[in-house]
């Protein structure tokens, strides 16, 4: 269990009635694949034998399993182009310059933007825009 990064939570194996203690189901709360096990450990607030032991436990109730593969939703190449048009629109020319810019800062090369990714994105255009 100590090799993966990311968990998700889960109840496909559970059978009946399970009883959780306050700090396990904080625990259980935090835990979202998106999100490394390191983050959700300092957040949770427990020390590092307490924080393995109930992430030991909730693994052997079935509520939680490992992420073996992390699968990152994007916005399709289309997304940008019609982002950049709009942009273009606005701004002139000087768009394509100031997505290029963007998208190197944040390691997007493929022009598929992470869905998580995108507020940060929009705040860097509404950053480049004069006026706002």
């Amino acid at each position: 269990m100590a090799k993966y990064k990311y968990f998700k939570r889960t109840a496909s194996t559970i059978d009946g009635d399970i009883t959780l203690s306050a700090e396990l189901f904080r625990l259980l709360a935090l835990i979202d694949e998106t999100r490394e096990i390191g983050v959700i450990a300092r957040e949770s607030g427990m020390d590092t034998a307490a924080f393995k032991q109930h992430m030991k436990k909730l693994y052997e109730m079935g509520l939680i399993i490992p992420v073996v593969k992390k699968i990152i939703h994007r916005y399709s190449a289309d997304f940008l182009a019609e982002l950049t048009a709009l942009l273009t629109y606005h701004l002139g020319p000087v768009a394509d310059i100031i997505m290029a810019d963007i998208l190197s800062d944040l390691g997007i090369r493929d022009r598929k933007i992470p869905k998580d990714e995108l507020e940060q994105l929009v705040s860097r255009i509404m950053d480049e825009i004069p006026g706002y």
